[in-house]
């Protein structure tokens, strides 16, 4: 049940309006974005509750019910789109079609903008080949594209800090908790209202530590700017409007941090766009302008010139053997700095392996025995890149000691890759955890978590990360092939040829 509220979670949800730093900041200039909604604690819970009673009752087939919970959202709210996509999930789910595009229609008229959400929720499943969904996801990439005028227009700039700090600690503190009170409402609001208050955070937050490091001498405030401006999307999304942004401060700055300035230019550029869109090509030969001013011997030439190889091997009719020797001289030269990590494990990850292969598995197991690839040749291997505290890791894992209980017989092999950390989770206890969930194969642990050596050098950004070797040493199969029912099928070929 908690997954399944999870994947509802950019619900759109707007009535009084408080503006983020209205109480003790002026702008300098006018505001281009109007920040979301916020509310108390307490609604936040009580819509919760009523989100997850709600559907509770639909899991149970009372649509009626969980209509009526939905229904108690907008007590709490007033008018409000949570209410409005439940609602449609309700009757989607119950094949009630008719009802379903009653309440979308009206969803996409009050500013629903997330098509992505609409064509992955499976309770619009049955609503997919009905020509009234084409157009309800037109209308939510319609409204996705006006929202993003909005946010392509600009950071707000705040003349007075709203608080003042005496140390840095203090800052972060406070830059927390208003991370953190943005999050609380995430599951509330759309991805433009999220990242509306993400950008006005940024100028607050920038209003106040300009305020503390102002006889700071190398306090570059311009630079801060870029920075803030660059951190607002994730390198697992396309950044679409957010890349406007950016360059609106990257061509304000004025300062000597030209690489950096560069490097994150041609980052947003190279981000703007998804995979499908025609227009990325374009985009990764103009980042390429930017990428090739950063400096040698700056912290981020490694990062630019593994940006600029990534994006040639994303583009059609490459020389792969060329430019896959390129990244592997790359991926050796910059392993250590985590500039040109973070770009290809995030932005070609198990491709990148793929190219690399092999590479070492060098890491003791729980009995301090040392380990290797040629230790399983003949054998099916499967590397497993997982942690105790990892949901979807958990999620798979029925799935992998079933697979090993049908195939080991047969040949097939685990080594997982433990990233727990040691503080939560010492390594007795982690033995504990393992043996009660029946995962009786071979694992690593060294209590680094993310820090793990065998992460880096095999571009993990991301868990649970698989990789599946073949008898004769080579790679078979990596991520989404490696989970499901996708796992059975490739161990399945795989043992074929022992």
């Amino acid at each position: 049940m908690s997954m399944h509220i999870a994947t509802r979670a950019l619900i759109v949800l707007g009535t009084v309006a408080l503006m983020l730093g209205a109480l003790s900041c002026s702008q300098q200039e006018a505001a281009t974005l109007e920040a979301p909604t916020y509310y108390a604690d307490t609604v936040i819970k009580q819509v919760r509750n009523l989100i997850s009673q709600g559907y509770e009752f639909l899991d149970a087939g009372d649509a009626e019910k969980a209509v009526a919970e939905f229904a108690k959202i907008s007590d709490l709210t007033g008018s409000g789109l949570v209410r409005e996509y439940h609602t449609a999930c309700a009757y989607g789910r119950t094949d009630d079609k008719d009802n379903a595009f009653v309440w979308l229609d009206q969803l996409v008229a009050n500013g629903y903008d997330m098509p992505e959400q609409l064509k992955q929720d499976g309770d619009f499943a049955s609503l997919l080949d009905d020509p009234r969904f084409d157009k309800v996801v037109a209308d939510a990439e319609n409204n996705a594209a006006t929202h993003g005028v909005s946010i392509a227009a600009g950071m707000p700039e705040y003349d007075t800090a709203e608080k003042r700090f005496t140390t840095e600690d203090e800052y972060e503190e406070w830059a927390k908790e208003q991370s953190s009170r943005i999050r609380s409402h995430r599951m509330f609001w759309s991805s433009s209202e999220y990242t509306k208050a993400r950008i006005d955070l940024a100028a607050r937050k920038l209003a106040c530590l300009g305020q503390l490091k102002k006889d700071d001498t190398e306090f570059d405030y311009l630079l801060e700017r870029v920075r803030e401006a660059s951190g607002l999307s994730s390198m697992y999304e396309a950044w679409g409007s957010v890349t406007g942004l950016v360059m609106k401060e990257v061509q304000a700055y004025k300062g000597s941090n030209t690489s950096e300035v560069n490097y994150r230019a041609g980052l947003a550029i190279s981000m703007k766009y998804g995979a499908d869109d025609p227009e990325r090509n374009e985009a990764f030969i103009q980042a390429k302008t930017y990428l090739a001013r950063v400096d040698d011997g700056t912290e981020y030439y490694g990062a630019a010139q593994a940006l600029m190889v990534v994006n040639q091997l994303r583009q059609p009719d490459v020389d792969e053997r060329q430019l896959g020797a390129e990244l592997r001289m790359i991926a050796e030269k910059y392993m250590d700095e985590k500039g040109a990590y973070r770009i290809i494990s995030t932005q070609f990850g198990p491709g990148t392996v793929e190219m690399l292969w092999p590479l070492a598995l060098d890491k003791p197991d729980l009995g301090d025995k040392a380990i290797s690839l040629n230790d399983y040749r003949g054998k099916v291997l499967l590397i497993d890149f997982w942690a105790t505290w990892c949901g979807p890791c958990r999620a798979e894992l029925p799935n992998l000691v079933q697979t090993y209980k049908d195939y080991h017989a047969k040949g097939l092999e685990i080594v997982s890759i433990s990233l727990d950390y040691a503080e939560r989770l010492d390594k007795d206890a982690y033995t504990k955890w393992i043996d009660g969930h029946e995962m009786n194969w071979c694992h690593t642990y060294d209590g680094e978590a993310w820090g793990t050596p065998l992460v880096k050098r095999y571009f993990v950004s991301s868990i649970p990360a698989a990789f599946l070797i073949g008898p004769d040493g080579s790679l078979v199969a990596t991520g989404d092939e490696c989970r499901g029912e996708n796992l059975a099928e490739n161990i399945e070929e795989a043992l074929g040829s022992i």
